[in-house]
């Protein structure tokens, strides 16, 4: 039964991977590999047929080979690992950069301020601030948070980076690790409970 619980949890992030990406990017791939260790393997073996298939134009059911998964699963460990090289390089060189958390705590502010001064959802900044929201972020969202945390385009996406590879995980249950589902903001947006003229509003969609 364990083990059939946990195939059936691997699925469920396999399948949100999916959704999520077409060409998953390096920082995509870590991110998830980080935020689920334990599938890091499935994650990095489907990025790479996902790179397969997107590079050939392949839009219908193909089987599988080895050759094909062993070719991509190469690719997709370089790229996680130049990556990672590349996100060490930073915070060494860019010690001064600040979390979500310390940007809040610096500015004096805190989720419930934030969203009371942008006009939006608490829920939509939380997912953002706790690692829950895939990128890209939408653009009005990117520029409200500058703005009203006087903070530049680099903090905000070194910010998202570190958060989206170390997202919060809430409260524990006694028989599981939780599981974070991450959407797109696009979809927290339209899901939350905003009036729908504040959710055009965020999605610079036009009424």
């Amino acid at each position: 039964m364990k083990e059939q619980t946990q195939r059936e949890d691997r699925d469920e992030v396999l399948y949100a991977f999916h959704q999520a990406f077409t060409r998953p990017s390096a920082d995509e791939i870590a991110a998830w590999t980080h935020r689920y260790p334990e599938f890091a393997e499935d994650i990095v073996a489907h990025a790479a047929v996902a790179w397969d298939w997107a590079s050939e134009e392949v839009h219908e059911a193909k089987q599988l080979d080895e050759s094909m998964l062993a070719r991509g699963y190469s690719q997709a460990l370089n790229i996680i690992f130049n990556s990672e090289q590349t996100a060490e390089k930073s915070l060494s060189a860019g010690e001064s950069q600040k979390t979500f958390a310390e940007i809040l705590s610096a500015a004096g502010k805190d989720v419930p301020t934030l969203a009371r001064e942008l006009d939006i959802g608490r829920s939509v900044v939380a997912d953002l601030f706790n690692g829950w929201m895939l990128a890209p972020v939408c653009r009005r969202l990117v520029e409200g948070v500058m703005k009203a945390l006087a903070i530049t385009r680099e903090s905000f996406d070194w910010a998202l980076n570190y958060t989206l590879q170390k997202p919060y995980l809430g409260h524990a249950k006694a028989d599981r690790t939780p599981v974070v589902k991450p959407r797109s903001c696009t979809e927290i947006i339209r899901e939350s409970s905003m009036p729908e003229e504040r959710k055009h509003y965020w999605l610079d969609e036009e009424q």
